[in-house]
């Protein structure tokens, strides 16, 4: 460690020269800058694009400006984004259901295999065709899982928990959740989807036309752009799809 004498000695070798305020720059009285020509690398919302525009021929941007420009693309492109997909207007579309025998669909996997009703817990995962709401346009498949939860001895149906999903093609998917009757109509929550459908929220109403293998959905959604024509069309009155099913079966 150095000591005390050794720190004179060194220091009495040592000069220092007075810095005189005058020889130091001026501030500028202006706080504009010149803004680079360079074009920016982030294309965060768009904001290059505002800046490289705002800065055109070397001309003078302040701080304050160019957070002004920043600012104000951020808030445009939030209000288009949110104005097209936030849309509380409710859109309604039916979408048929029908069981046809394919895919090995329903399958029923049994909670208790000594017991010859449905008992709480039986598990029925299933896949069926989609339709649009004449009931003869082919759309896409649903895709589900019900979970027993009460067998009704007096009706002989069941109450289900279940959580499902419609594929639309290429419009993308809707997924509900909820409670499903075998015997009686029964209503489910929107939770969400993709495509065209991102965002929805809302809820569907499931009605038997020869339950649990043929129904029809009717879905009010909110959340969403305007939806094609094509999938908002009233649907076709029940008994006429009873007709047209029948039709089928004959044939």
């Amino acid at each position: 460690m150095a000591t005390t004498a050794s720190l004179q000695a060194v220091g009495s070798g040592l000069s220092f020269t007075a810095v005189s305020t005058q020889s130091l720059p001026k501030p500028s009285s202006s706080l504009s800058v010149p803004f680079p020509r360079v074009c920016l690398k982030t294309q965060f919302f768009g904001v290059s694009h505002a800046l490289r525009r705002s800065s055109a021929c070397g001309s003078k941007v302040r701080p304050s400006s160019s957070a002004a420009i920043v600012r104000g693309s951020l808030h445009d492109k939030a209000e288009k984004f949110f104005s097209h997909h936030n849309n509380d207007e409710e859109q309604v579309m039916a979408l048929f259901e029908f069981n046809e025998g394919d895919k090995g669909s329903p399958f029923l996997v049994k909670n208790n295999k000594t017991s010859q009703v449905p008992c709480i817990g039986d598990l029925v995962p299933y896949s069926n065709k989609v339709y649009d709401s004449t009931g003869k346009r082919y759309l896409g498949r649903s895709a589900g899982l019900c979970v027993e939860v009460l067998h009704d001895s007096a009706s002989g149906g069941d109450l289900f928990e279940t959580t499902m999903s419609h594929y639309v093609g290429d419009y993308g998917h809707l997924s509900c959740q909820g409670p499903y009757l075998t015997y009686a109509d029964s209503e489910m929550a929107i939770t969400g989807g993709s495509g065209i459908f991102r965002g929805a929220r809302g809820w569907v109403h499931c009605q038997n036309i020869d339950g649990p293998l043929k129904l029809i959905y009717t879905y009010h959604i909110k959340g969403i752009a305007k939806l094609p024509a094509e999938l908002t069309q009233p649907p076709v009155h029940v008994d006429e799809v009873k007709k047209v099913l029948v039709q089928a079966n004959k044939a």
